[in-house]
């Protein structure tokens, strides 16, 4: 008896470090998608970014909200990845020329440490965090309308403040999304994806958020 539980546990401790595996597989394969999205931007006429932008807003509305997306979510990631990293192109040329080569690339290790940090709080810190996702799914809701709105308005209070709601957002997002993979709520394509999403959203708002201040 003792024995088939400990070969059960052993089973599932295997199988849970498998499923991790191909977590970090799938988050390195959506920032390779996001590259040659990223690499593809520079050729894309500045009047497609308006439309791209509409069309990207569309597909996390519809993904939020509609359960028949689950039906094509591999197709939906990969399309959201690479149609974001073309939209981060001159986004990312706009900081590097606004705060230097050293800020810029400090700034994004300050995003990657922050990560890492809230990552080890949520799987090794804390029990159970899936009390979290309510209020963040409504925060994010929230902040995905105000960032489109944002689109259209040249008002940095109304940024700053985006800015640093989002970083706080999604660094709450990545504290919950490592508490599921600790917990084994998960698979592994979709969390690849979540934690993807997470990372960069970071990076792009603490360098929104260094431009705005050193503005």
């Amino acid at each position: 008896m003792s024995y088939e539980h400990n070969y059960g546990t052993y089973q599932e401790i295997e199988s849970r470090g498998s499923s991790i595996r191909k977590t970090w597989l799938y988050f390195l394969y959506y920032w390779v998608i996001f590259g040659i999205g990223t690499y593809l931007g520079q050729f894309v006429p500045p009047a497609l970014y308006l439309p791209i932008t509409i069309g990207v807003f569309a597909m996390i509305m519809i993904s939020l909200f509609t359960k028949s997306s689950r039906k094509f979510g591999g197709l939906i990631s990969n399309l959201f990845a690479f149609l974001i990293g073309i939209l981060s192109y001159t986004s990312f040329m706009y900081y590097l020329g606004t705060l230097g080569t050293q800020a810029f690339y400090g700034n994004i290790a300050l995003a990657i440490g922050a990560f890492a940090a809230f990552g080890v709080l949520g799987y090794f810190m804390i029990d159970n965090a899936a009390g979290l996702g309510k209020y963040l799914f409504v925060t994010l809701v929230a902040l995905v309308i105000a960032s489109f709105i944002g689109i259209f308005l040249n008002n940095p209070i109304f940024h700053t403040i985006i800015s640093v709601i989002g970083i706080g957002l999604f660094l709450l997002y990545t504290v919950y999304d490592f508490n599921r993979m600790k917990r084994g709520q998960f698979s592994p394509r979709e969390m690849g994806f979540n934690l993807f999403i997470n990372l960069l959203n970071i990076i792009m708002h603490i360098l929104r958020l260094a431009s705005i201040l050193r503005d």
